[in-house]
């Protein structure tokens, strides 16, 4: 298969050089260095390459490959709109709408081609694309020239999602969050596409005229793509059932929709050939009708294809062509592969290609078995609405574990129950919608028949959606781990024959050799666990505030594995379960124990924590005889001999590898506590009271931090708005009880965190806060994870 393996030299030399720089004539010219090589006198010393002459070709393609992504990267200088991105100064720059306009509920998406820069000399010519987002409620049309005000930045990303990456692949480099827009005359798009798009707002604007919501968003985004206007609890809904593809105009979503109209024109019309012909002239005039744009497009291709395998029958011509449309595509637009829509679709493509034969067969098997007859009609409806999805599905759950962090459970059985309703979704719907731009009276009627097709495709989602334990939740998936399962995958798929012939030959060995691997991964699985458990620190220097209440419980743990403990709060059953699941397992030390304040909320977990988790070390805040647990633990350090140190103003306690704790003020009530890892700053003002803010001046003589703890639980005396203002915090967590019997937090204070991102320990459980030093990772036991720098 020459074809499939040369498209994939090609896409693996893009691959490798978006990881390995080097400039496109460097690939070039090793390119041109391997095609000299291959000489007679080189084929006649590797005899093989007789039988296998493709062999040599691939490490030219391959650094073609990579010459061809480096040419095709844009030239960021003076003269394209990303450079400059980051000034501190605004810009005045004049361009047109090169997509139609994106509206949301907040705000709306402008995409414009810059012609114009002016930053105070005039205008200098300029291309690129930028993405602006403007004030909701004005309406844009395509082409319309603008002028825009507003300084540029790079699109943002983290650790969990990278826009920047995201736009790129759309050819926009450049950000502006906020702009002041000037309408300019004329207009400067493509006047065919000028027609198209305006068709399609009409066909939206009519779908919303006959049919009602929430009916008429989803068939707003099955027929048109426009799909913003669901609301996020029913988005969220087809995402947990693993329905999603059908509301959005994807390569998953066309694959699995073009056969099942393959399967209506081949009935209507009686011959399977030209059913096919219809079925793929109807996804490109779909695909034409509801905008053309790229991503569409590579849908239509990847459905199509799709369908031409299921015809052909043949794997080998399968792979062939869809490797080769993959190259089309990349070669297009290099940055596709990394596009999370093309590789859903292609890996979709791909599993109906190997195994939506097999897996059919296999069906017809069964059902004959089981009836003792042949039903050609039951193996057909179950192929269509069960079996096509399945065999789409085998090869696109890695990548949505990966992506995700998540598998749709309930997706195997919700899929099966909404597949069969969905051409008369799009049929009777599109009917209805394009009717009703002539006669909207019959429109209104085709509506009411297609409506409970519609109005059953919801609510069968929100019924499986409510059941639980429908989602597996799994976390972050390592790339690694998702290359080794599909390289298993398709090892077993093309190998299978010679799988099952090696089992039957060697059964009775592999009894004994699997008996034997299950000792030795045991043995091995508990060292492993000894020796981690043994081991302390992972690298990271965490803090970690602990769901203690009304009261503060902080858990700090070096990169070198010190563990020190601040507070404790009221419950010793929470705080013992807490610092069980986080310190190595041979671990029943505290380095250091830190009393901030000696409230009795904040140390009554203490005393039998302390027999539990002796510290070696004690820094000690505030009045002793200030409360219960705070007698109590003074005379259990005295009677252990534990080494306890008053704390003073400035005084440091070194942590190890440049981390430390300072002790900012000190006073009756306990103490103000910051922790610096690198740049990475904590401030705990634990123990606050009467003068502390004066004495630090409100946070100015501590500057800048990342991480601001809310004094008592919220209280408002304790957290005067200046203390955020000249703190500036990237993250404000506050630690309370729920339904916290004073009345925690207070609303004023609340309000002057408008702005600030916060995170609470009634809403979120536990919030760990990990860093190198310069970026910091946020997890929590509920709700989502964060990084930030």
């Amino acid at each position: 298969m020459p074809l499939l393996w040369i498209s994939l030299a090609f896409l693996t030399g893009i691959i490798l050089a978006a990881a390995v720089t080097f400039p496109a004539w460097a690939w070039a010219l090793t390119a041109l260095i391997f095609y000299f090589i291959r000489t007679p006198r080189f084929k006649t010393r590797y005899s093989f390459l007789v039988k296998y002459p493709i062999i040599p070709l691939l490490p030219i393609f391959l650094f073609l490959g990579a010459a061809y992504y480096q040419v095709r990267q844009p030239t960021i200088d003076a003269f394209h709109i990303a450079f400059y991105n980051d000034r501190n100064y605004d810009l005045l720059i004049t361009g047109y709408l090169t997509e139609p306009p994106d509206y949301r509920d907040a705000y709306t998406n402008l995409t414009i081609n810059v012609q114009a820069v002016d930053t105070g000399d005039g205008d200098l010519p300029v291309s690129g694309n930028i993405l602006v987002r403007v004030l909701p409620n004005e309406e844009y049309e395509y082409g319309e020239r603008i002028r825009l005000r507003g300084s540029v930045k790079t699109p943002p990303e983290n650790e969990e999602f990278s826009y920047r990456d995201y736009l790129a692949r759309q050819g926009i480099h450049s950000y502006m969050t906020s702009a002041k827009v000037t309408r300019l005359p004329g207009n400067d798009g493509n006047p065919i596409y000028k027609l198209v798009y305006s068709f399609k707002a009409q066909l939206v604007q009519h779908t919303y005229k006959i049919f009602q919501d929430p009916e008429a968003s989803l068939l707003s985004g099955i027929l048109f793509g426009v799909d913003t206007g669901l609301p996020q609890k029913l988005q969220t809904a087809f995402k947990n059932t693993g329905t999603a593809h059908i509301i959005a105009i994807s390569g998953f979503n066309i694959a699995i929709i073009a056969g099942l109209f393959f399967s209506f024109f081949k009935w209507v019309l009686r011959n399977e050939r030209l059913g096919a012909i219809f079925a793929v002239i109807f996804v490109f005039l779909y695909a034409f009708l509801v905008g053309g744009d790229p991503a569409v497009m590579r849908a239509a291709i990847m459905g199509s294809l799709a369908l031409f395998a299921r015809q052909i029958g043949r794997r080998n011509a399968g792979m062939n062509t869809l490797a080769f449309v993959a190259l089309v595509l990349a070669l297009i637009n290099p940055l596709t592969l990394w596009d999370i829509g093309f590789q859903l679709s292609f890996f979709a493509t791909l599993g109906l290609i190997l195994y939506a034969e097999p897996f059919s067969n296999i069906t017809a098997r069964l059902i004959e078995k089981i009836t003792q007859q042949e039903n050609s009609a039951i193996v057909s409806i179950i192929n269509d609405n069960v079996i096509l999805t399945l065999a789409a599905q085998v090869m696109t759950i890695p990548l949505m574990a990966y992506y995700f962090n998540r598998i749709s459970i309930i997706s195997f059985f919700a899929n099966p129950f909404i597949l069969p309703v969905q051409p008369a979704v799009m049929i009777l719907g599109g009917l209805a919608v394009f009717v009703s731009l002539m006669l909207q009276p019959l429109g209104q009627l085709l509506a009411w028949v297609a409506w409970p097709f519609a109005g059953y495709t919801i609510r069968v989602v929100e019924f499986f959606d409510r059941i639980p334990n429908g989602v597996l939740i799994l976390g972050d998936v390592p790339l690694w781990f998702i290359f080794m399962t599909y390289t298993s995958l398709l090892l077993v798929t093309f190998n299978w024959s010679a799988i099952q012939n090696w089992f039957k030959s060697a059964a009775v060995s592999l009894r004994a050799v699997a008996l034997t691997l299950s000792f030795a991964v045991t043995f091995i699985c508990m060292v492993l666990f000894w020796s981690a458990s043994a081991k302390s620190g992972d690298g990271r220097f965490h803090v970690t505030f602990l769901d203690a209440g009304s009261a503060d419980a902080v858990l700090i743990q070096t990169p070198e594995g010190r563990n020190i403990l601040v507070n404790g709060g009221a419950s010793t059953s929470d705080l013992s379960d807490e610092l069980g699941r986080r310190l190595p397992f041979f671990t029943r030390k505290l380095d250091w124990l830190i009393i901030a304040s000696t409230e009795e909320d904040q140390l009554a977990a203490l005393p039998r924590i302390v027999e539990r988790y002796t510290p070696r070390n004690v820094l000690w805040s505030g009045n002793i005889q200030a409360s219960f647990s705070s007698r109590t633990l003074d005379e259990y350090f005295a009677q252990n001999e534990i080494p306890v140190s008053r704390t003073e103003a400035g005084q440091r306690l070194e942590l190890g590898d440049g981390a430390f704790i300072e002790m900012q003020a000190a006073g009756p009530r306990g103490s103000v506590l910051l922790i610096q890892y690198g740049s990475f700053r904590v401030l705990l003002p634990i123990g606050v009271s009467e003068g502390t803010y004066e004495s630090i001046e409100y946070g100015n003589t501590i500057g800048k931090v990342d991480v601001l703890l809310l004094a008592e639980s919220g209280y408002a005396p304790s957290n005067p708005p200046d203390i955020f203002e000249n703190l500036n915090p990237q993250l404000v967590v506050l630690s309370v009880a729920a339904g916290d019997m004073d009345g925690l937090p207070h609303q004023e204070v609340l309000e002057s965190l408008e702005g600030y991102s916060m995170l609470r320990t009634d809403r979120n459980g536990w919030i760990d806060i990990s860093t190198d030093g310069t970026e910091m990772r946020v997890n929590v036991e509920r709700g989502q994870a964060a990084t930030k720098e």
